[in-house]
């Protein structure tokens, strides 16, 4: 019989690893910390205990105190990598928040496995000594990447996802696949057999992770040379469900059903592939099965492009694991004449006559060069002679029943009748939809970002030539008129609504020759701030006319915080346009900065159509806001002042002078506006927008008025490179200042990027966390300023 454990205590480095480790693994979240004190194996059997400790500034003093009981009793101590809503219990559907990823190599070559997954995925925020070693003598290890932000609801679907990407790619722990898995923390002892260790931690990088940023990387990371093949194959993973369990059930998103989508569909992909190897079924069967489950039992189902991409990985990785077998099942087909096996030969084979494939192939030969269609948003395009546009009247069914229809002449009236059918007429449109003459893909389409299409031909911005309009070019938008003519009107009109300043008129034009394009290398937006009565509306509308198509609208809430989230489909209706207007901010309402930094960056964006999969664009959209109320700005760093740019619209123009009729009159003139903004064009590819300081100044006094966090700095806190303040005692200063202004307080982790973000820097002490260059003032020095 093992000696009670009597010591040693731990020391100063132990329990900073706990610190450390607590506020890597918990530090962004909220709830309470699930945890487990369990007996070590081979110490003997004994009830496990549980704790329940509120993620709060107590944490750490809670668990060091657990650390020498746990280790007396010959227990380790471990914790739930996430949190739970409430004490009490810790199962799946209790969990509520994790901010950090883990794996636990703990077997086979784990350095050679560390080493593969940091070249994939970064290096890890946290490499720890679990007190184990494996039968070869190496350390075993605990990785995690912590994340920039806590994870909850859906958002847990892909930490699972990542966690099981993470398993098979280096043969890991499998059961750490669950969120639930409690894992020993770094400060307690590791005693299973009697053999007594410490946890501790080796490495602490500081680095953190977006996560749909690793989740790309981590389903692009390949399964590390050298391991035993491995595929799902249907059985569970631990003591989940099976694959017959799984097709009687649903499997929603966010966890909710104690598994993810993502464990679900790869458990009945291994299933039905493992049939096609067996020759129960062919590929072709096994693909339909799994698209059938997933639109039955997955909610939401998953994007097809994305099934497909998985379906193919396993069918790959098991057709090169089991080599043999499908061998054996091809030469099995080319006995028996298999006409699923394929091939060249067969894709170059005339269709019988009269099949649906062969009408198929009729409707794109008559008629292919008018069509285009695109899977990812279930829309069929056709050429007008101008443009492309949107089938919204089933044109398409339209003409494929009059290819079906002369193809029932000759027959007898009863063929006739079973050809000329709605299935059949579906069936060549679904066909169709999929020859390569006629399928495209949603980067095809408006490409160009110098081409400007108009009624009268394609303008190259760059060269000033017309071009004839081409169907090839793939242009969806249109301008509202021709250029040409005079405007007159219009020019008196920007006269007037900038009270004569001809550096803001010009800005204004540089603004609209920016919006013709689809370059966004500006990366700014803009924001017409002014009352009612000063022009800003009729300009828009106008600018907008002119630039027909091209234009679109978006509500209020698509780039606002609060109200509900923006659909996708409400971004998807963007793709394409050069001019996206808001109209009417409310007060009260923020600036979606995050949303606005994505769209006016560059970065390619996710969206999708209504019932649609989705699909990713690169906007080419220029953002005006306009309104009455000035959002506020919930930060005030470089990113959105360089983004943001804010247009006065502050002459009101006299009742006596106001004409009802301006818009529509402007209507004449809409060749003079396109004429008046490809000057605009060609001055904004000399010298760039160019803000004037009218502009400038206007934008430094909104960021004034909304940098709070600046104002408090200015009022309550001395800055010098001697002071320092605790963490605690700068967010009890802001918390009053914020509460005395009428402001949320936020939190001290937005506190923090607030000050990191004007240059001040933190480190810690054995008293806590601290700030460097800062003190809190006194009210007495501050009443004697």
């Amino acid at each position: 019989m093992t000696a009670p454990f009597t010591g040693p205590e731990p020391d100063h480095q132990h329990l900073r690893d706990l610190q450390i480790h607590l506020t890597m693994l918990f530090g962004y979240c909220e709830g309470f910390v699930a945890v487990r004190m369990l007996r070590e194996t081979g110490t003997g059997d004994a009830k496990p205990q549980s704790r329940y400790l509120p993620v709060d500034s107590g944490l750490y003093d809670s668990l060091r105190d657990l650390v020498g009981p746990a280790a007396r009793d010959q227990r380790g101590l471990y914790v739930v990598p996430c949190t739970v809503r409430a004490p009490g219990s810790a199962k799946a559907g209790d969990i509520f928040e994790t901010c950090a990823i883990p794996v636990d190599l703990d077997k086979g070559n784990v350095e050679a496995k560390r080493k593969h997954l940091e070249h994939h995925l970064g290096l890890a925020t946290e490499v720890v000594t679990s007190g184990g070693r494996t039968p070869e003598g190496q350390a075993k290890l605990h990785l995690y990447w912590r994340l920039t932000e806590a994870c909850s609801g859906a958002e847990l679907e892909k930490v699972v996802e990542i966690r099981q990407l993470m398993i098979a790619a280096v043969d890991a722990d499998a059961s750490f696949q669950k969120l639930t898995q409690p894992i020993r923390v770094p400060g307690s002892i590791h005693g299973k057999n009697g053999v007594r260790t410490w946890v501790a931690i080796e490495t602490s990088t500081g680095w953190e992770y977006d996560l749909d940023e690793m989740l790309e990387d981590a389903r692009r990371m390949p399964r590390m040379p050298g391991l035993p093949p491995h595929i799902d194959t249907g059985k569970p993973w631990g003591t989940g469900p099976t694959v017959e369990e799984l097709q009687k059930s649903r499997v929603r998103a966010g966890y909710e059903d104690d598994l993810s989508r993502y464990e679900a569909l790869s458990k009945v992909i291994g299933h039905w592939v493992r049939l096609a190897r067996l020759g129960q079924c062919s590929v072709e069967e096994a693909w339909a099965a799994v698209v059938d489950y997933n639109q039955a039992c997955i909610v939401p189902p998953w994007p097809s492009e994305r099934l497909k991409r998985e379906f193919d990985a396993l069918l790959g990785l098991d057709q090169r694991n089991h080599r043999a077998d499908w061998d054996q099942r091809q030469a099995s087909d080319e006995e028996t004449g298999d006409e699923n096996k394929g091939g060249a030969e067969a894709a170059r084979a005339e269709p019988p006559a009269g099949s649906e494939d062969a009408l198929a192939g009729s409707f794109v030969e008559e008629f292919g060069p008018q069509w285009r269609y695109v899977a990812p948003w279930g829309k069929w395009l056709h050429w007008d002679g101008r443009t492309w546009s949107t089938d919204e009247t089933q044109s398409v069914v339209h003409q494929i029943r009059g290819v079906v229809r002369k193809e029932t002449v000759g027959l007898k009236p009863r063929d006739a009748q079973k050809l000329a059918t709605n299935r059949t007429f579906r069936a060549v449109e679904r066909i169709a939809s999929s020859d390569r003459r006629i399928a495209s893909r949603p980067s095809d389409w408006d490409a160009h970002d110098a081409l400007l299409n108009t009624p009268s031909g394609v303008i190259d911005l760059q060269t000033g030539e017309i071009l004839p309009h081409d169907p090839s070019l793939l242009l969806t938008q249109a301008t509202g008129a021709s250029p040409g003519g005079q405007c007159p009107t219009w020019m008196r009109f920007i006269d007037e609504i900038t009270g004569g300043d001809a550096a803001l008129a010009a800005y204004l034009a540089r603004i609209c020759g920016y919006c013709l394009t689809g370059d966004t290398g500006e990366q700014v937006f803009f924001f017409f701030h002014g009352a009612g009565a000063n022009g800003k509306s009729v300009f828009l509308q106008t600018v907008s006319r002119t630039l027909g198509s091209y234009a679109a609208t978006a509500p209020l809430d698509s780039f606002m915080i609060g109200r509900g989230t923006s659909h996708p489909t409400d971004i998807a209706g963007l793709r394409g346009k050069r001019l996206v207007t808001v109209s009417e901010t409310e007060p009260g309402r923020a600036w979606a900065e995050s949303r606005i930094k994505t769209i006016t960056g560059g970065d390619p964006i996710r969206a999708r159509f209504l019932y649609q999969d989705f699909f990713e664009f690169v906007p080419t959209f220029k953002l005006i806001v306009a309104g009455n109320h000035r959002p506020q700005l919930t930060g005030v760093g470089e990113a959105m002042r360089r983004r943001l740019h804010l247009v006065p619209f502050d002459i009101t123009i006299p009742p006596d002078r106001r004409d009802k009729q301006l818009a529509h009159r402007l209507e004449t003139e809409l060749g003079g506006v396109l004429s008046w903004m490809i000057a605009g064009y060609h001055e904004w590819q000399q010298k760039g927008l160019d803000a004037p300081q009218r502009i400038l100044e206007a934008s430094r006094s909104y960021f004034a008025d909304e940098d709070l966090v600046g104002q408090w700095i200015d009022e309550e806190l001395d800055i010098g490179e001697d002071h320092t303040a605790t963490a605690k005692a700068l967010f009890a200063s802001w918390g009053a200042w914020a509460e005395a202004n009428g402001t949320d307080r936020g939190s001290q982790k937005t506190l923090g990027e607030a000050l990191r973000s004007r240059g001040f820097e933190n480190g810690r002490s054995r008293a806590g966390w601290f700030w460097r260059g800062l003190a809190v003032r006194s009210r007495r020095q501050g009443s004697d300023a």
